[in-house]
């Protein structure tokens, strides 16, 4: 063989080498962690997830191990996973403009920018990638919050006795700052699944007993999105703490932690960080109307937008008022026949991007044309007044905080049912060889 030929040979060697050697490096980035139905969870969203936890729970004070943090991160994976598989089974989709409208409505609402919300996707990823990402997101949270909606059923009964129960209290009610661990049981636990529960349970007791941090123990041992919020439920007023936790909650003190409590999630403990005993915020109510236009597939949103400035325009110019447009062109059947008015109610009940426009409005008012989930809007605000004593204003505080209880309640519920009915199966080798996670749920305790 010439010598060109050994260069050339050895040339094309080390070029194969280098290539192989890129190639086992993808292989290891974009290998497979986990697999969820139809769907898979790359390597690589793990570990970024693990490493947006660990900075998440640090923050918080909590200095959970990597095994713990990648443990969280990959619960938060999975549920995000079949929340988006759902989505997409029922045909969810944003336009653009839809997608636009939705990030405007959220920066609104949390007093930020559109920018900055997608950047909170990664500032890594290009901005076509971070809406990707973010309208995977709000689907999800659209999906989930129509279907547990529909579970919930408040009786007039339940809102009269909490209606009498704030009333016969006064402007005081304790408020709750808690932390939830949640040691998971199935729908019908077998007898030994349940005593293993029991057992994992006296384990942390007795880990709690020797001054093991309860946010560390929380991210190792509970399912879903608890698992990365190392259990942080915030404050709560009593009114909304589940009616079985209640009891022992009266008797405890800041620092405390009661448990186990059975619930159909599993066996729960709750840390007690804070209790305090501020006064009730007095309710808030808004009068307002509206105009209603729904977007359809042969009605565009930027054609129902112009519409409502149109309409907008003829009343601010006196060419109609806003009763009389709203019997002759608002989609809304409850409120049309009413010349749009909504009455008084707490901002509370509406949706998020209806609310934070009419909070902005003064009386007399009439709004920009604005994006809710159910279509395009204008409000006007007739008037606002602060109800501190009437049944009424008792009546809708009541309803709120029973609604917002129901909701936790049937969240936590919906979502292991989701998990119970779906394949998931494990394959990142870390998880795996140190045994924080198997392919067996319950074997994770």
């Amino acid at each position: 063989m010439s010598r060109a030929s050994v260069l050339k040979a050895a040339l094309l060697g080390a070029a194969l080498s280098a290539c192989l050697e890129a190639a086992a490096k993808v292989e290891v980035l974009d290998s497979t962690a986990a697999v969820v139905n139809n769907d898979i969870i790359l390597t690589s969203e793990l570990n970024r997830a693990q490493a947006r936890v660990q900075s998440n729970l640090r923050a918080q004070g909590h200095a959970v191990d990597e095994l713990t943090a990648r443990k969280a991160a990959m619960e938060g994976l999975i549920t995000r996973s079949l929340l988006s598989q759902l989505a997409k089974l029922q045909g969810l989709d944003l336009t653009d403009t839809q997608l636009d409208q939705a990030l405007r409505d959220l920066a609104l609402h949390n007093h930020t920018t559109p920018e900055q919300i997608l950047n909170s996707y990664g500032s890594h990823l290009s901005v076509a990638e971070q809406r990707e990402a973010f309208k995977a997101e709000f689907l999800s949270n659209e999906l989930q919050q129509s279907r547990i909606r529909g579970r919930i059923n408040i009786s007039e009964s339940e809102v009269d006795s909490l209606a009498r129960s704030l009333k016969t209290q006064g402007s005081i009610e304790p408020q709750y700052h808690l932390s939830q661990l949640i040691v998971p049981l199935s729908s019908n636990p077998t007898e030994s699944e349940y005593l293993n529960a029991q057992a994992t349970a006296r384990s942390i007791r007795a880990q709690l007993a020797k001054g093991a941090d309860f946010g560390d123990l929380a991210a190792r041992y509970s399912r879903g999105a608890d698992a990365s919020q190392a259990g942080d439920l915030g404050y709560m007023p009593e009114s909304r703490v589940p009616l079985p936790f209640v009891p022992a909650l009266l008797k405890a003190h800041p620092g405390d932690v009661v448990g186990p409590i059975r619930s159909p999630m599993g066996l729960h403990f709750l840390k007690v960080h804070d209790i305090s005993t501020d006064a009730v915020s007095p309710i808030k109510t808004y009068d307002a109307a509206h105009i209603l236009i729904k977007p359809s597939i042969i009605f565009s949103d930027e054609a129902a937008r112009a519409q409502l400035s149109s309409l907008r325009d003829d009343i601010m110019q006196g060419r109609t008022t806003f009763a009389k447009a709203a019997r002759a062109y608002s989609q809304d059947p409850g409120s049309a026949t009413q010349g749009g008015d909504l009455g008084y109610a707490p901002a509370e009940r509406y949706d998020p991007a209806f609310s934070a426009m009419m909070v902005s409005l003064r009386p007399g008012q009439i709004s920009e044309p604005v994006r809710s989930a159910f279509g395009w809007h204008i409000i006007l605000l007739k008037d606002v007044k602060i109800d501190r004593d009437s049944d009424t204003a008792y009546r809708d505080k009541a309803r709120t905080l029973i609604y917002q209880r129901e909701y936790d309640e049937q969240q936590q519920l919906w979502e292991k049912e989701l998990r119970e009915s779906s394949y998931v199966h494990i394959i990142d080798p870390a998880l795996l060889n140190a045994g924080v996670m198997t392919n067996n749920p319950q074997q994770d305790l």
